[in-house]
């Protein structure tokens, strides 16, 4: 059995007569060897995300890049990726070999030298997730050669949901009006953050026993 550590090395077995009762006299093929050099594969994973800030139902494409630096071609490769809570598997798509969500494996097979594979995940943030940070990691679970650089042998990217405290408040100038009196409603809507606020609406429809004038809006209408 080869040994672990021994990746990339070169292996010498020599074999000699050390003894024999009758004379020889030919010294020349009383000794053999033979060499062979343990394979050895860089395999190297890295992880972009197109959004680091999403909202929650917003979709996130992971892309995960696999190289092999060699110097050996890489046979049984596989990379694991289970998407953390707080994200809903949506599709995947790799350049090579198959992914199955449920265990997060990514089988790749093999990999020439200086060759690269990507896998492309797409998962939707799911709600009630506002203000937490998601943590994607995968890393590579498999391969037949050894791996003399583990540094570069997982990836982890990490995504912030937004997250924006909206706070409504009503003053209204004439609390015990006559009939007949107008009457002005303020409105004034703040964001306590931590992040900016998109697509608000706020709905205040006059009850019955008001009629509306008119309305001024600092923004939107």
């Amino acid at each position: 059995t080869v040994n672990l550590g021994t990746g990339g090395t070169t292996i010498a077995n020599p074999a000699s007569i050390t003894a024999v009762n009758q004379a020889d006299h030919v010294a020349a093929n009383n000794s053999a060897s033979a060499s062979l050099t343990v394979t050895l594969a860089d395999l190297a994973l890295a992880m972009t995300a197109d959004n680091a800030a999403p909202n929650q139902g917003n979709t996130i494409t992971y892309s995960l890049t696999l190289t092999n630096n060699g110097p050996d071609a890489a046979t049984s490769v596989a990379v694991t990726d289970l998407l953390p809570a707080g994200l809903t598997y949506q599709s995947s798509t790799p350049s090579q070999g198959s992914y199955l969500s449920g265990t997060g494996v990514w089988n790749v097979g093999g990999l020439a030298t200086s060759a690269s594979v990507t896998l492309t995940l797409l998962a939707t943030v799911n709600a009630g997730t506002g203000g937490t940070t998601l943590v994607n990691t995968s890393s590579i679970t498999a391969a037949d050669q050894a791996d003399h650089v583990p540094a570069n042998n997982a990836a982890s990217k990490s995504v912030t949901v937004q997250s924006a405290d909206l706070g409504l408040a009503m003053t209204v100038d004439n609390a015990s009006p006559n009939e007949g009196a107008t009457l002005t409603y303020t409105l004034t809507l703040t964001n306590n953050g931590p992040d900016a606020a998109g697509g608000i609406t706020i709905s205040d429809l006059l009850p019955a026993g008001l009629t509306f004038v008119s309305a001024t809006a600092s923004q939107g209408g």
